[in-house]
């Protein structure tokens, strides 16, 4: 009876989550083997299987040349977006609601919540916690959930409308539609993510989204006394 019900439980989650187990399955190939992933993609395709599928891209560490990359991680269906990098086909309602088990499990929570509803894209956020949300496949801004497929295409029609001069006023009513809010809670949304109406001398306010200034790199001081200084110095 055990032997079936192992046999049975394996067959379900691999159905549903097989895109992240052929990812982890190739992150922990031998290196210098036929299946191996490069380092850097391997070591993308771990942090990823042990996130629930997804990571911000934000404060990740991406090489300057991500083509070599991007063409080993994109048979595993892994996806570079804006903010995130992820596998789409986890969003599925059937792997979203497994991914969040998962995490309650592994978090060891007193209460297993249930997953956000099949095909809801975005939604009030309510008592559930951030990192379920997560794990789920959303992100949360200005207390709403987003779906991280919604997110992107959210900036993809903020950056349209941005490029094309589009009045922001015009383009309203299309990003609060994909968002299922109101005006309101639209605009506080978009603010969180970085938008701003911005106004145009002899023209309507527009979208814009701020670029971010470059932190000076910290300067690097050696202590001449450490063994490796020399090495130090040539890696400064």
């Amino acid at each position: 009876v055990q032997a079936r019900l192992e046999k049975f439980l394996t067959a379900r989650i691999e159905a549903r989550i097989e895109p992240l187990l052929a990812l982890a399955r190739a992150a922990e190939a031998r290196a210098g083997s036929d299946t191996a992933l490069p380092s850097y993609a391997r070591g993308l395709a771990h942090q990823l299987a042990e996130n629930f599928g997804s990571l911000d891209r934000e404060g990740l560490a991406l090489p300057e040349k991500l083509g070599p990359v991007l063409r080993a991680l994109k048979p595993f269906g892994v996806w570079f977006g804006r903010r995130a990098v992820y596998l789409p086909r986890l969003l599925r309602p059937d792997a979203a609601s497994l991914l969040g088990l998962f995490w309650g499990i592994w978090t060891k929570q007193e209460q297993l919540m249930g997953p956000p509803a099949p095909g809801l894209t975005s939604f009030a956020r309510g008592p559930e916690p951030e990192e379920f949300l997560r794990a789920a496949g959303f992100r949360v801004f200005a207390g709403r959930a987003i779906r991280l497929d919604m997110l992107e295409r959210l900036e993809t029609e903020l950056e349209k409308a941005a490029a094309g001069g589009a009045s922001a006023e015009a383009s309203l009513p299309k990003l609060v539609s994909l968002l299922g809010a109101g005006n309101e809670e639209g605009k506080t949304v978009l603010a969180a993510l970085g938008w701003r109406m911005v106004s145009v001398e002899g023209a309507s306010a527009v979208w814009r989204k701020p670029r971010e200034r470059r932190r000076p790199e910290p300067e690097i001081r050696i202590n001449e006394a450490l063994p490796f200084a020399g090495l130090a110095q040539l890696v400064k």
